[in-house]
């Protein structure tokens, strides 16, 4: 019998095997670093993505002005759609007449109490990113822990100042909220 095993089709070179295990190690290490590569460059891109998209940092004087735009040239009529995310995400549908809500839907149910249906208008979603400054002043505002850092990013229409997306970022914690108007009719 010749040197080697014909079974596991070795040929008796003492080297084969451990340059096969070398090829082998080399290869999965390539395999490795070849994924780790593109789950860094597919993670990279989608953090790219994302800060196109994300509204910029507002301050206290940019709610002004936007509130102040809406006080000027906001519509007393109009129709809007709101998508909110975070912890309660879903679609908002909300009809304003003169100032009123005349109907408002939460994923698709209209809420029995309809004092709840003003929150989404305009001026309460202004509102609320106003006391958003506030609670983001407060030691522990949000119900968040001491020295939680509180960021609050928006977009606001040039046209009429309604808030066309909003974030609230409360690093470290799981109450960010947000919302983004889908959908903004003004009527005449």
């Amino acid at each position: 019998m010749e040197s080697g095993d014909a079974r596991n089709g070795s040929t008796g070179d003492a080297t084969a095997a451990p340059t096969r295990r070398k090829f082998r190690a080399t290869a999965l290490a390539l395999g490795v670093l070849a994924g780790v590569a593109l789950a860094l460059v597919g993670g990279l891109a989608v953090v790219i993505a994302g800060r196109g998209q994300a509204p910029p940092t507002i301050s206290r004087e940019d709610l002004t002005a936007a509130e102040r735009l809406w006080s000027a040239q906001g519509p007393a009529s109009y129709d809007m759609d709101i998508m909110i995310g975070g912890r309660q995400p879903g679609p908002v549908h909300i009809e304003v007449r003169a100032g009123k809500v005349t109907r408002m839907t939460r994923d698709g149910i209209t809420p029995t109490q309809a004092r709840t249906w003003e929150y989404w208008t305009v001026p309460e979603q202004l509102e609320t990113i106003r006391q958003d400054f506030d609670s983001a002043e407060t030691q522990g505002g949000f119900g968040a822990p001491a020295g939680a850092e509180t960021i609050l990013k928006a977009q606001f229409d040039p046209q009429y100042g309604y808030p066309r997306r909003y974030q609230r970022i409360v690093l470290g914690t799981d109450l960010d909220v947000e919302w983004e108007a889908t959908r903004f009719v003004p009527l005449p």
